[in-house]
């Protein structure tokens, strides 16, 4: 598989909306809803953010901001026209193999839907998995603190709630984002060898 393939594939099948602080994606369609909106506000920042940690697993968000002028104009041939048809949890079976080279698979245990995406008659299923980011440093819901070069837990200082000031609940932190390439889904994914073959011809 194309060494940068999970980039270009992750792109073209989601990524997010601006800006700070950045949205909530609390379900598969409002991330593809926000795919449109990254794309057209040409915004690295915002794709990253609906990208799951397993794809991170195989292209680091550093390579992805500085290949993003290369990423977007074949991105964008395909997000206008994806069309969610189908939503429903999805399992992972329970003795699947390791995932080739190139592909990722989700967290143990994590919560996981399917969405089903159609364009131009084609259609391929893809994986979201359900992910909490951690607390801001200054929420109150941060484990601890800084000050100065030194990190106090929240019981090891009289007053936390001097430097721990933000609220920001769990349920603001969770969000939907994407698993991708899923071998179970990509690797005979008719979206995915229509995009292979864009990027060939684009290559020559």
């Amino acid at each position: 598989m194309h060494k940068l393939l999970p980039l270009f594939l992750a792109g073209a099948l989601l990524c997010s909306c601006q800006s700070s602080p950045l949205p909530r994606l609390d379900s598969p369609q409002a991330a593809v809803e926000c795919m449109r909106a990254a794309y057209r506000d040409n915004d690295p920042s915002l794709f990253i953010h609906t990208l799951g940690a397993p794809v991170f697993d195989e292209v680091s968000a550093h390579t992805i901001r500085v290949a993003w002028g290369e990423i977007r104009p074949v991105v964008g041939t395909f997000v206008d026209g994806l069309r969610v048809i189908e939503e429903g949890d999805y399992r992972v079976p329970d003795r699947e193999p390791l995932p080739a080279q190139g592909f990722v698979r989700p967290r143990p245990g994590t919560p996981l839907k399917k969405l089903v995406l159609e364009l131009d008659g084609a259609r391929e299923s893809v994986l979201f998995e359900r992910e909490t980011d951690p607390a801001p440093p200054t929420a109150v819901q941060a484990p601890g603190f800084w000050i100065g070069d030194r990190y106090f837990v929240k019981s090891e200082h009289p007053s936390p709630q001097t430097y721990l000031v933000d609220d920001s609940p769990e349920s603001d932190r969770t969000h939907w984002r994407l698993v991708f390439p899923y071998e179970a889904f990509q690797r005979e994914g008719e979206l995915t060898r229509k995009l292979v073959e864009k990027l060939r011809a684009e290559a020559k």
